[in-house]
C-alpha cells in the first residue's frame, strides 16, 4: 500500500486493513484528501478508506461491494479488475473482514468493528 497526502508518503508491505488501521490511529487526519494505492481492496477497506475521507483511490482488484462505497462518499477509485467479493488468503471462502463487513454501511461502524476483529485475531 501507498499513500500520497499533501507532500507526505506512506509505505506499508503489510497485508490486509493493518496499515489503514495504523494511519486511522496513528497518524490521525493523514488519510484526508490522500490518494491510496493498493493491490486489492475490499468493503472493509473502502469503509476504513471512507472514514479516512480519501480523495481518490487506485487498485489492481477492488470487490463490486468496494465501488459502492467509495460512489457513496463521492471518492474516486480506479481499478484493473472487479470482482463480485474478496477471496479470503487460503482461497476457499471470503475474506473474514469483507464477511464483517457486508451488511455495514456506515464508516465508523466499520472501524470499530474492524478494529475489534483485527485485535481478537492478534490475541489467538
Amino acid at each position: 500500500m501507498a499513500v500520497v497526502s499533501g507532500g507526505d508518503v506512506f509505505t506499508s508491505k503489510e497485508r490486509g486493513v493493518k496499515p489503514l488501521l495504523h494511519l486511522l490511529t496513528e497518524k490521525k487526519g493523514f488519510l484526508k484528501g490522500a490518494s491510496v494505492a493498493d493491490k486489492v481492496i475490499g468493503k472493509a477497506a473502502a469503509l476504513l478508506m471512507a472514514s479516512g475521507e480519501i480523495k481518490e483511490v487506485h487498485t489492481q482488484i477492488i470487490s463490486e461491494p468496494a465501488i459502492k462505497v467509495f460512489e457513496n462518499h463521492n471518492i474516486k477509485y480506479y481499478f484493473d479488475k472487479k470482482v463480485d467479493r474478496i477471496i479470503n488468503r487460503t482461497g476457499d471462502g471470503l475474506c473474514p473482514m469483507e464477511t464483517l463487513c457486508l451488511a455495514i454501511d456506515d464508516p465508523m461502524e466499520a472501524f470499530q468493528k474492524i478494529t475489534e476483529k483485527v485485535s481478537k485475531m492478534q490475541k489467538n
